[in-house]
């Protein structure tokens, strides 16, 4: 059985939008999970349907760290999740430095975190060309250029950007934090990160 199906009847029946409302770690698993690939054995601990925390901890404990990571991104809020890509960054370029157009450009994506306007969002947009599509800055800035508001190139129409990506992004930018500076370490890396991550959904990391 393909693994949407077999998600979707562990899932357990709520109003839409209903986990959204919840808080990150009491999500259900099982409805993020739908949104990437799981092995087998990561796909057998969410037998009874937990909250994302116990997954979480299910996950990192069973040797699946990059489904608990996954898992984290999409479950934190935007700017949580944003948040959360820019310390493990941030963190990353102090054992090894980036040009200084990539720091610009994490601080950009910080302060649409402190201040999460449309101007900001914008300047994240304009980073993303100076950075690249492949480096933590430039994928920090394009996660928060798809964290809400119109992509449109013009004015005469709106296109909003799927909300999945920007948590997506900030996976991906924990990953790379990880492997930044001694790729040989990753696990011990990622694990710390996902520690933070985990500070970050239980509100003991606050925007700063």
């Amino acid at each position: 059985m393909e693994q949407a199906s077999l998600l979707v009847e562990r899932a357990p029946g709520k109003a839409p939008g209903a986990a959204a409302a919840l808080p990150a770690l009491a999500r259900p698993a099982v409805d993020l999970c739908l949104l990437f690939r799981l092995p087998p054995a990561a796909l057998d601990l969410l037998d009874d349907a937990p909250p994302t925390g116990v997954a979480l901890e299910r996950f990192i404990g069973g040797g699946h760290l990059a489904e608990a990571r996954r898992l984290l991104a999409h479950a934190l809020d935007k700017r949580d999740a944003v948040w959360w890509g820019y310390l493990s960054a941030r963190e990353a370029i102090r054992h090894r430095g980036v040009a200084p157009a990539h720091v610009a450009a994490l601080e950009a994506a910080r302060a649409w975190v402190s201040e999460p306007t449309d101007a900001n969002r914008a300047r994240c947009k304009r980073m993303i060309a100076e950075c690249g599509t492949t480096s933590m800055a430039g994928i920090l800035c394009f996660a928060v250029w798809l964290s809400g508001g119109s992509i449109s190139p013009t004015t005469l129409r709106r296109v909003e950007p799927r909300p999945h990506l920007c948590g997506k992004l900030c996976g991906v930018v924990v990953y790379l934090a990880s492997v930044h500076f001694d790729a040989g370490r990753f696990k011990t890396y990622l694990r710390h990160f996902l520690g933070v991550g985990a500070g970050i959904a239980r509100g003991e990391c606050p925007w700063g």
